[in-house]
């Protein structure tokens, strides 16, 4: 009967305590968003500066020739040949100014050490020998670009960036012949650097060039194929095509 009294005692101090307990979806969506990552803005312009440089060299003659004939009084008629030749040589060079081609603009929000990559171009089939035959291989061509971003310090806000753009044009005037099948070459322009910068800054990177030559030649008939003195009647017209790749690549931290 103590024991009893004691009991209902206790039992009357019990303080009975409500938890709430959250629902399971809840917890997920909290846990998702403390564990958020880092994210880096990345931009890039991909800027191809060309010119063209066109240069003669050698003697441009200009000849006239006028045939007239004159009567002789009498029974007979001589035709009389009076050839009036002007001779001018001239020695020009034209030079045409640069002009700016963006080739790329991309932008992307990627995650501090995931890779982001941007492609844009095509592929070319080339012919390929293997057991079974001959089979073909695709050649991927344009423009590709890789950047992978890593913040380094929040409060310094600094930001390693490794980056590499590739650049890649067919050139059909230099074919390569496989399997009795003629495919264009493929000239590639490449680079691959590791930086840090500050968040908001701006990388450029200058230097890829690349130059294509075309020369026509034009001559005085039968004089400007005899030998040595032949290049007194002949013209060279060359015309150089100069190109030069810029990248221009921005960094910010997205806060």
């Amino acid at each position: 009967m103590e024991n009893y009294k004691f009991i209902r005692k206790i039992w009357k101090r019990v303080v009975v305590l409500s938890i709430l307990i959250p629902h399971p979806s809840s917890l997920i969506a909290g846990s998702v968003w403390a564990a958020t990552p880092d994210l880096v803005a990345v931009s890039a312009d991909i800027v191809e500066i060309s010119g063209s440089v066109q240069t003669q060299k050698g003697f441009g003659w200009n000849q006239l020739l006028e045939f007239q004939e004159k009567e002789i009084p009498g029974i007979i008629r001589l035709g009389e040949f009076a050839r009036k030749t002007a001779l001018t040589t001239t020695l020009r060079l034209l030079e045409t100014e640069g002009k700016a081609q963006f080739l790329a603009n991309p932008k992307v929000i990627t995650k501090s050490g995931t890779q982001a990559n941007f492609v844009v171009g095509g592929e070319i089939p080339f012919p390929t020998v293997n057991n079974q035959g001959v089979g073909v291989d695709l050649k991927r061509f344009g423009i590709i670009l890789n950047m992978l971003p890593v913040i380094l310090s929040k409060q310094k806000e600094t930001i390693n960036v490794q980056l590499q753009l590739e650049v890649s044009n067919p050139d059909f005037s230099k074919p390569v012949t496989i399997q009795n099948v003629s495919v264009p070459s493929i000239i590639t322009r490449q680079i691959q650097t590791e930086v840090e910068l500050k968040s908001g800054e701006t990388l450029v990177i200058g230097g890829l060039k690349r130059s294509t030559k075309n020369v026509t030649k034009t001559r005085v008939p039968f004089l400007g194929r005899i030998p040595l003195l032949g290049l007194l009647f002949t013209t060279s017209d060359i015309l150089e095509d100069q190109s030069s790749l810029f990248l221009f690549v921005t960094v910010e931290m997205v806060k």
